[in-house]
């Protein structure tokens, strides 16, 4: 998505600070979560209830740009690493708490050693929101959302 609203997390407002603080707090649910929980009950968790429609509009665009940021600056200013998957779930949560239907995407590759790679990204329509810079290098191999 353009315009990814980086810029210096001390900068902001409290309506980002608590954005933030909410990634935070997912993030880290979500990576503990993934450590005890069988992924089919967190995805099944994370996508109970109901969300709009799923026709993209401004106000969706930019509630998504505001979820990136908050994801990405709690990831690069933690002491603590966030892969991709609880990145996307986070984001995932984030966004249909807001009533913005979006949609996680599971793919794998091989690395040059043979060794199975996977990853996981978060998509508004066709727009990229988390992870999809990444993600041309890896073949789908399941949607949830």
């Amino acid at each position: 998505m353009s315009g990814s609203g980086r810029g210096k997390i001390a900068g902001r407002g409290a309506g980002e600070w608590a954005l933030a603080a909410e990634a935070l707090l997912l993030l880290a649910a979500f990576r503990l979560a993934l450590a005890v929980v069988p992924v089919r009950w967190i995805l099944r968790w994370v996508a109970r209830g109901s969300v709009a429609d799923g026709v993209l509009n401004e106000r969706d665009r930019a509630i998504a740009v505001r979820v990136r940021w908050a994801v990405e600056a709690v990831v690069r200013h933690s002491a603590v690493r966030f892969v991709c998957f609880p990145q996307t779930l986070a984001g995932y949560a984030m966004l249909r708490q807001r009533g913005v239907a979006s949609t996680m995407v599971y793919g794998v590759a091989r690395s040059a050693t043979g060794e199975l790679l996977a990853h996981t990204w978060l998509m508004l329509g066709e727009q990229s929101v988390l992870g999809g810079e990444a993600a041309g290098e890896f073949t789908e191999v399941e949607r949830w959302g």
